[in-house]
């Protein structure tokens, strides 16, 4: 039996896990609201080329008890994570995330625009990962791509590369979605053109406490976008109940 309570226990710390070739600044404006209110931290997906090598480093380094926010590859990892310690994860946010492995054809088109990573092209990388459309507001764009490419260069080519394949090489996680009862707060930008609506609907329907917002305005990257909205989403999802097995 399930039982749904409101915890009484110290606050969780809540850590955020960004996307390939991002850094905490994808996080920035969330951050610095949410850390006057509860430990925060962030982790990188950074120290493997699979999702299942990088949770193995990370795990025995993060809060025993934590609320987990990712984006795209950070989403994926957020579930590894999940699965691996159930008891230790509280609550998921999972932006832009994809819980599908990539297809022959997805994972081809991921090698082609690896060429540039691997001739040190970071902005070219950068170019053909995230069109320009990924970013809704035509007038934010040239200002959200400057910061975006600062953060891939701090990363370094190689760390973004490794990334790629772990993105590349990951398996399903449709059936991760399926055991997990924590509160899961499914995030996208409703502009988003590289979130494909149906599979967001997908996902709401496998996960039991799984709950789609598609946040207007934004496209790829919606807590650059619209922060203030994102913050309010992660603070409603923070506030929940938690189910107890």
């Amino acid at each position: 039996m399930n039982v749904t309570v409101r915890s009484t226990s110290p606050v969780e710390a809540l850590v955020f896990i960004p996307d390939h070739g991002m850094t905490s600044r994808l996080f920035a404006a969330q951050i610095d609201a949410l850390s006057l209110e509860r430990p925060v931290t962030v982790a990188l997906p950074i120290g493997g080329e699979r999702i299942e090598e990088i949770a193995t480093r990370l795990l025995p380094h993060l809060p025993q008890r934590m609320a987990l926010i990712g984006q795209g590859l950070g989403g994926a990892l957020a579930l590894e994570l999940q699965r691996r310690a159930p008891d230790r994860v509280s609550r998921l946010g999972l932006i832009a995330t994809s819980p599908f492995s990539e297809t022959p054809p997805e994972a081809a088109e991921r090698e082609t625009r690896m060429i540039a990573l691997r001739a040190r092209r970071v902005a070219e990388w950068l170019s053909q990962e995230y069109p320009p459309g990924a970013i809704a507001a035509p007038q934010a764009r040239s200002a959200l791509r400057a910061e975006l490419l600062a953060q891939a260069e701090a990363l370094g080519p190689e760390t973004i590369l490794a990334q790629a394949r772990a993105l590349q090489r990951r398996r399903d996680l449709q059936g991760n979605l399926r055991r997990c009862l924590a509160p899961i707060a499914i995030i996208a930008g409703a502009a988003d053109p590289l979130c494909s609506t149906r599979r967001l609907n997908v996902m709401e329907t496998l996960a039991p406490a799984a709950k789609l917002h598609l946040v207007e305005g934004a496209g790829h990257f919606p807590t650059l976008e619209a922060p203030e909205t994102m913050l309010a989403l992660f603070r409603s999802l923070l506030a929940q109940p938690l189910v107890l097995r």
